[in-house]
């Protein structure tokens, strides 16, 4: 199709009416004569020039000011070309403003700068905003909201003032659209505007752990329409933003992570309470999960038909730990009520016969000796006098990575290891835990006892797993002592090995434990002090 500017500059109507043509040279000099030579300027020179300088401020905001990169790169690849093709079309072609090309270039110059406008806003305001104002507290739903009403005002001033459309029939069909959609979509909508209120509101975010309902776990997102949940299973479980409106759930990360953790237990009327009080909260203590403020504390609930009831309470530092913690005071209950002769009751409705698979105080009896006759320095004794000292002594359970004996702590007497395994433990020349080997069945602690004053232990043990200890009271190791010069001589050489392992520890010469689940070192096993290589107590670093 021929260009009408050409066609006007090439035709000449006569003054009989009719259509003369002239020459095509004629016509375009005619045509360029109509030119504005400042659009002419504008259009060859002003936009390239700008686009090339726009550039540039591009690349200098990616790397200083990325943020502003957004808005500018709309001006540039978008704004730019559609007002060029306005004006070309417009002050150069000379076509009017309601032909249906100049409408759609004139369209996208306006919603180009209104979504620049709204990308520079949205960076003003909200890009980069101090934690705790108002800017980063506006949920980013409602910040989409806000953009996608501007917008929608922006296109329909456009249609209005570039098209001409009659704006009250679009609204009144808006209108009725809205209102069959309403009616349609009442769930989606109302789980939408749900999902609004809960957002503005904000009484849950991510990485907090909820109850809703029946349902338990850690938000991993929250939308228009619902709340994800990952469960302890790490399920996903999905819970439309209603059922939040409408009922009631426990946010356990607010107003702080911390959580405390309740633990009942019940324990024989035979049993001080303070005594039991004293006990658990100190076992309490020992776990490195539980936190120190607030404080642990036990509660005497209820007495109830065959017990005291107690809700041992501690503080963890979120909710997840305090799964783990509740976990790990039952177990360790129970080692310290078959420590300390605590007596944990059960209804019985009938007698019925029960064989325990558990040891007889009998058979521990008789492990005991075994044991004893086994040692050198101990073996030399008869077998009634072993058994006269076994009478005074205890036999104790303690829990993995439960603490045995305190460094800096009076000794109560000589450990002797039943069953297990346990760790020797003493702080470097930083205060750093460091572990000087592991000790095995057979193997004793707390040599100290035997001397006559300074019966201090100089390290912690603490035990690697489930184990069981003899424990010979040092007035009863004094009597030994006397009896078997051998155990003494055996008992000093331990003392001193020792000794030098510790020096080596506190000039920095042994490798730091870092924490209690880090995998235990190989135990040393050395000559025993007699110079066999079994049984007896044995040497633990050589």
């Amino acid at each position: 199709m021929s260009n009408p500017l050409l066609f006007a500059a090439a035709s000449a109507a006569s003054p009989s009416g009719s259509t003369t043509l002239i020459a095509p040279g004629a016509a375009v000099a005619a045509a360029l004569g109509h030119l504005n030579p400042f659009w002419v300027f504008v259009l060859v020179l002003g936009f390239p020039l700008l686009m090339l300088l726009l550039g540039e401020v591009l690349r200098w905001l990616q790397r200083h000011q990325p943020a502003f990169v957004a808005p500018l790169a709309i001006l540039r690849n978008w704004t730019l070309p559609a007002l060029a093709l306005y004006l070309l079309l417009v002050d150069l072609l000379a076509r009017p403003r309601s032909a249906v090309g100049v409408r759609i270039s004139e369209t996208l110059v306006w919603i180009t700068l209104i979504l620049a406008a709204l990308s520079l806003l949205n960076v003003i305001l909200f890009e980069g905003a101090p934690q705790g104002s108002w800017q980063a507290k506006v949920p980013k739903l409602f910040r989409d909201l806000g953009r996608f009403l501007l917008v929608l005002i922006g296109s329909a001033i456009v249609l209005s003032s570039v098209w001409g459309a009659d704006l009250g029939g679009f609204l009144t069909a808006l209108g009725v659209g809205s209102l069959v959609l309403g009616l349609a979509l009442q769930d989606s909508l109302g789980n939408i505007f749900s999902g609004v209120a809960l957002l503005f509101e904000q009484p849950i975010g991510m990485g907090d752990w909820v109850q809703i309902g029946d349902s338990l776990g850690e938000v991993v997102e929250v939308n228009w329409r619902s709340v994800h949940l990952k469960t302890f299973n790490d399920d996903l479980r999905v819970i439309p933003n209603s059922e939040l409106a409408k009922g009631q759930f426990i946010n356990f990360s607010r107003p702080t992570p911390l959580h405390r953790v309740e633990v009942p237990i019940s324990f024989s009327y035979d049993d001080p309470p303070n005594r039991v009080r004293q006990l658990l909260i100190g076992a309490a203590l020992e776990i490195p999960a539980v936190l120190d403020t607030p404080p642990p504390d036990v509660v005497v609930v209820s007495y109830g038909d065959f017990a005291i009831n107690y809700k041992v309470q501690v503080f963890a530092p979120d909710y997840r730990t305090g799964d783990g913690i509740q976990d790990e005071i039952n177990r360790r209950i129970w080692y310290l009520a078959k420590r300390h002769g605590l007596t944990m009751p059960y209804p019985m409705q009938q007698e019925v016969p029960y064989e325990s698979t558990a040891p007889t105080p009998v058979q521990q009896g008789v492990a005991s000796l075994q044991l004893l006759k086994s040692t050198p320095g101990f073996a030399s004794l008869s077998s009634e006098r072993l058994e006269q000292l076994l009478a005074d002594c205890q036999v104790l359970s303690y829990a993995t990575h439960e603490v045995v004996v305190h460094r800096l702590m009076p000794l109560d007497g000589l450990y002797l290891i039943l069953s297990g395994e346990a760790e020797l433990v003493v702080p470097d020349v930083n205060g750093r835990s460091c572990s000087l080997g592991v000790l095995l069945q057979g193997e004793c602690f707390g040599e100290k006892s035997s001397l006559l004053h300074g019966r201090i232990a100089e390290t912690t043990v603490r035990a690697c797993d489930d184990l069981e200890v003899l424990v010979i009271p040092a007035e009863r190791l004094q009597e030994v002592l006397v009896e078997s010069p051998r155990l003494a001589s055996d008992l000093a050489e331990v003392i001193e090995i020792r000794q030098r392992a510790a020096a080596k520890v506190l000039e920095g010469g042994l490798q730091r434990r870092r924490s209690a689940a880090t995998p235990l070192p190989q135990p040393v096993e050395g000559p025993a002090v007699d110079g066999s290589t079994s049984g007896g107590v044995q040497r633990l670093l050589g």
